[in-house]
């Protein structure tokens, strides 16, 4: 019964990070730590994202920004190694209560969706993005929804913005997982939970690819701008029920 709501969850959870640039992971969040507890996230949906973003990237692959990748994804790969080591070591409260405000403060600035950009965004940032947001990551087990306003203020949307962040993710979670096992944080317990993950999630964002093809920009900036600090809520509340 655990698999198939697992399955079940990441088939919806990768359903909506497709139409609305990320989220999968922080969306999963709640659900492994309510139902298997905090230490069995991150690695789990390493995996599950790992399996899951092959077929988004994929199916966008003539939308990656590669200058964009060229950047963020050495980063990234920095970021996860460090993060996956740093999950075998420290309490993950602190960060997720400071990632849960930031990404609740981009209703604000973004002007509750009236403003097109917030701050302009340099294409050599991305690698120091990569690195912080990638060893994030590897503690809490997601931080997607992290990078949007970094890729939206930059000019990323759409299909270039879901298609050059599942590339990256790709690399990352890669990453990760090669970490994770060599920090013994990996079993087969948790393999087979993020494979439930994994496998709903590649048909969650099947399902979603010819959805987002009809979707305008402005109303998909809508959908990423809500699910931001959604995303945010979700981890304050994770980080005060693991704090009691």
């Amino acid at each position: 019964m655990t698999l198939v709501i697992l399955f079940v969850g990441g088939s919806i959870a990768w359903f909506i990070s497709t139409v609305a640039a990320g989220g999968a992971a922080m969306l999963m969040i709640p659900v492994l730590s309510f139902m298997l507890g905090p230490q069995v996230v991150a690695p789990a949906i390493s995996l599950g994202a790992f399996l899951a973003n092959p077929s988004r990237a994929w199916m966008f692959r003539d939308h990656i920004d590669w200058k964009v990748s060229s950047w963020l994804i050495p980063g990234s790969l920095t970021g996860a190694i460090l993060g996956a080591w740093a999950f075998t070591q420290f309490s993950t409260q602190w960060i997720q209560f400071l990632l849960g405000l930031f990404l609740i403060s981009t209703v604000f600035q973004y002007q509750f969706g009236k403003s097109q950009r917030s701050f302009t965004m340099k294409k050599r940032w991305f690698f120091p993005l990569g690195v912080a947001v990638s060893f994030m990551s590897g503690i809490v087990g997601g931080t997607g929804p992290v990078h949007n306003p970094f890729m939206l203020n930059y000019g990323l949307e759409k299909e270039k913005l879901v298609a050059t962040k599942a590339m990256n993710s790709l690399a990352m979670q890669l990453t990760k997982l090669i970490s994770y096992a060599g920090f013994g944080a990996m079993t087969l317990e948790i393999g087979s939970y993020g494979l439930a993950i994994g496998i709903g999630g590649s048909i969650g964002a099947w399902y979603a690819s010819n959805h987002l093809k009809h979707i305008n920009p402005g109303r998909f900036r809508i959908y990423t701008l809500i699910l931001m600090p959604i995303c945010g809520v979700l981890l304050l509340g994770e980080a005060f029920l693991n704090n009691h």
